[in-house]
């Protein structure tokens, strides 16, 4: 067996350090630093097209092993093995996301590739989607005596998208694997787990199998809050890597991290945690890592029979966050074995007393060899414990401490001293403004229901962004605290308490009830001390006005909901102030915007966004060229609703581009079984956005339907950004599609445009089409249009064709083609 590992930059670095390696017995593994598509797209065709015998196994990962050397960005990492007397099967499997698919994807895949002599299988799934438990557990079915090593894939924390892949596909749902089959192989695999389980026991109440909804009667995230603070559970997943809850299985110690948190309040885990499960926080102690490294190498050392020809390491994202530039020295240690390569991993897998299970946070190890060498002596090691011994151990954070220890039975007098103080910081930390020590927006929720009949008033600071931007963020934060002082004294003479609210935003509670008068008068009083009050940054004065709204406090708890109503409408109708009145049927407004956010919601969970196809015909030949793709949501009742009701709001809630998703997948899904020439349309914040331009790319080349489809680009004055523009559309074209500009003539039409983007239509926007037939104005604008056009050698389609009248107009002015409700109204189905 010979094994070589290289660390590259680029496909041209390999082509120099590579040399032949074309052999049926030869393994490549090839670990990815970077989720970038069409990087690994390269690579995998590189190595499929050089060395087509090779069987190739890749992940994505967290950081890649080049034997002591640790990367994160620009290095990938590939391993090459040539074996002489193991035979070797691979096999890539993927797979949806129902509960049972995992455990069908590990039989599937011992049933295809284990065999009489195989001895052990190394495989990769993709880290966000798969139950890697489960996974393991169907591979163990088939036999549970064939030791399985490898790991989930990663993507650098983001926690967004992950790919393993095989010599032929790529894929985010799934797994690849290798068998290595032979009578004289010896496999040899270990681990190292050094987090330290802390604070108090918890009972896991309610889970199914890796989402736990309930521990100890909370929900998990508050569970998280509880013990470990509020930040760090708003911040879940990303930072909960490093805290993993830890429990004791078949008297092992599992780690599980969170991958995905839910709107429930649940967490979904790498892996299963059942019902009625013990567990407690996990925290890392850098010094006791080394301290067990030392031995546990040793151990290897002395364990290990054979001298390894192959060392692969498989190891947890959060060791090496958390060990940092400390897990070079580590694996320099494990060096003295042999060459190391390997990834960092969301989930390792390790065979342990005849059972493949999944583990987090841990170090795992694979060790080959074909030749009966005895192991050389190795050098023992003693002293890792010595470059670390100046290294503080981390310490758990503060919140746990004292929650933890505030729980204990007995406290001695000094610990109960030092409790009382942090219970009292933490108390500030929560319910006081730390700029300007007022109380904050949740004391003031906490008290709202003692002050029913009162008055709220908010007080904005307007462009607050302008002075951030002029004077910068600490002479901003110096106007905030200026303001907070105005308003203390102002509150000490008018029988109001202030709180501070996040950004620039001040509420004041009135202590006594008011007239709509007297809180007209006292919001005019407020207004003319702002006014007369001098703001200082430093040796500048700062001009500095408020808005101000206010709105009385009911049962009913909407009262600062309506003074933050009155705010925004004060502030977009420019008045210096607003009380709230139900004249103002502002709340009808929100109610209405609010129903309409969760029927969008409602709608996307429940697969009723949907698509209508338009045609659009061929003016010379009278037949339909191609069908347009229309967005529309159905209704729980039914009802169909036009993108009119709805695309707006959905932008305001940022569920727009999963609109737009949906309208890509679903089309392309469709024209893809017909082979109808069809359009979709973008609008620029699509084009702009880096993700949605990726799934379109993505979803082009997995429905193979480029030739078909044109790509209709929203013609607002939007347009900016034009160099990710012309890159979008030279990739559209490199892709096979066409483009079309939409709408043009409407709005804030620019001819220029047209000379800007590079397309093949253009669509004249209806509201010039459909009174053309009796505007002149309407017909002067697109004669002109069409000249233009034309010269510029580009297709012409007219919307909004309702009449036989318009049809006319269109048709003598030489337009290609059109599409209207004359021609053929949107359907769910095409001719």
């Amino acid at each position: 067996m010979k094994n070589r590992t290289i660390s590259f930059s680029n496909i041209q670095e390999l082509e120099t350090l590579l040399t032949d390696i074309n052999d049926i017995q030869v393994l490549i593994q090839i670990f990815c630093v970077n989720n970038d598509l069409e990087e690994i797209r390269t690579i995998q065709q590189y190595f499929y097209t050089n060395f087509p015998l090779a069987h190739i196994i890749g992940t994505t990962t967290d950081g890649v092993i080049d034997n002591s050397n640790v990367y994160v960005e620009n290095k990938h990492v590939v391993t090459i093995t040539k074996f002489e007397h193991t035979h070797l099967e691979t096999a890539l499997i993927a797979h949806d996301d129902s509960l049972d698919m995992n455990f069908v994807t590990g039989q599937k895949l011992a049933q295809r590739l284990f065999g009489p002599k195989t001895k052990t299988m190394i495989c990769f799934t993709d880290g966000l989607h798969t139950n890697a438990e489960d996974f393991l557990a169907g591979i163990s079915s088939i036999n549970k005596d064939i030791i399985v090593a490898g790991g989930m894939a990663g993507d650098n924390g983001k926690l967004e998208k992950t790919y393993v892949f095989d010599k032929h596909t790529i894929c985010d749902k799934g797994a690849v694997a290798v068998c290595l089959n032979s009578d004289v192989l010896h496999v040899y695999s270990d681990y190292s787990f050094d987090w330290h389980p802390i604070g108090k026991r918890l009972q896991v109440t309610k889970a199914v199998k890796n989402r736990v909804y309930e521990i100890e009667g909370m929900s998990t995230v508050d569970i998280y809050a509880k013990y470990m603070g509020e930040e760090l559970a708003n911040n879940l997943p990303n930072v909960g890597i490093e805290f993993p809850m830890i429990f004791q299985k078949d008297g092992m110690e599992i780690g599980r991290v969170p991958l995905a948190k839910h709107n429930d309040g649940s967490l979904t885990f790498s892996g299963n945690i059942e019902t009625g499960t013990y567990v407690k926080f996990g925290i890392g102690n850098l010094a006791a890592i080394f301290r067990d490294s030392d031995s546990h190498i040793n151990e290897i050392f002395d364990n290990i029979t054979y001298q390894p020809e192959a060392v692969f390491i498989y190891s947890c994202m959060a060791r090496r966050r958390f060990m940092n530039n400390y897990m070079q020295a580590e694996l320099q240690a494990l060096s003295a074995l042999g060459n190391l390569s390997g990834f960092f991993t969301y989930g390792e897998f390790l065979h342990h007393k005849e059972e493949n299970i999944l583990l987090n946070e841990s170090m795992t190890l694979l060790a080959l060899s074909e030749e009966k060498s005895k192991i050389k002596d190795l050098q023992r090691i003693n002293n890792i414990d010595k470059m670390v011994m100046s290294i503080r151990p981390e310490h758990v954070l503060a919140h746990l401490a004292n929650t933890v220890s505030s729980e204990l039975a007995e406290l001695n007098d000094q610990l109960e001293e030092k409790i009382q103080k942090s219970a009292e910081l933490i108390y500030k930390q929560a319910f006081y403004d730390k700029l300007t020590n007022l109380p904050n927006r949740t004391t003031l929720l906490n008290i709202l229901d003692d002050f029913v009949g009162k008055t709220v008033f908010l007080t904005n600071i307007d462009d607050f962004t302008t002075i951030n931007d002029f004077y910068g963020h600490v002479a901003g934060d110096m106007i905030l605290q200026q303001m907070a002082k105005l308003l203390q004294r102002f509150a000490l003479s008018h029988d109001v308490e202030v709180y501070r609210l996040p950004s620039d935003e001040f509420a004041m509670v009135s202590l006594v009830e008011q007239s709509p008068i007297e809180i007209e008068n006292f919001i005019k009083r407020l207004l003319a001390d702002v006014e007369k009050e001098q703001f200082h940054v430093n040796d500048f004065i700062v001009h500095v006005s408020v808005t101000v709204s206010a709105s009385y406090l009911n049962s009913n708890n909407t009262g600062l909901a309506n003074a933050d109503m009155a705010l925004k409408t004060a502030k977009r109708l420019h008045k210096q102030y607003l009380i709230f009145d139900q004249d103002l049927e502002l709340s009808k407004e929100y109610e209405s915007n609010l129903t309409m956010a969760n029927e969008i919601k409602r709608a996307i969970e429940n697969d009723d966004i949907i698509p209508y196809f338009q045609p659009v015909y061929e003016i010379g030949t009278q037949k339909i060229e191609k069908y347009e793709a229309l967005v529309r949501l159905r209704k729980s009742n039914g009802e169909i609703l036009s993108p009119y009701f709805f695309l707006d709001i959905s932008e305001k809630i940022k569920l727009y581009p999963r609109i737009t998703e949906i309208m890509i997948e679903k089309s392309f899904a469709f024209f893809a079984k017909n082979g109808h020439k069809f359009s979709i349309n973008l609008a620029f914040s699509d084009i702009l956005n880096e993700k949605t331009r990726a799934y379109l790319f993505e979803k082009i080349d997995e429905y193979k339907i480029a030739s078909q489809l044109t790509i209709e680009i929203l013609e607002t004055q939007e347009y900016s950004n034009e160099a990710i523009i012309n890159e979008f559309t030279q990739d559209v074209y490199k892709h096979g599609a066409m483009i079309a500009i939409d709408d043009f003539g409407s709005g804030f039409a620019n001819f220029q445009h047209m000379t800007d983007i590079y397309c093949d239509y253009m669509k004249i926007d209806g509201s010039l089409i459909k009174n053309i037939h009796k505007n002149k104005n309407d017909r002067l604008i697109v004669e002109t249009i069409v000249v233009f056009a034309k010269k510029l050698h580009k297709k012409i389609i007219a919307e909004f064709v309702h009449c036989k009248e318009v049809y006319d107009v269109v048709k003598e002015l030489g337009i290609d083609y059109a599409q209207g409700y004359y021609l053929g109204e949107p359907k769910e189905t095409v001719i």
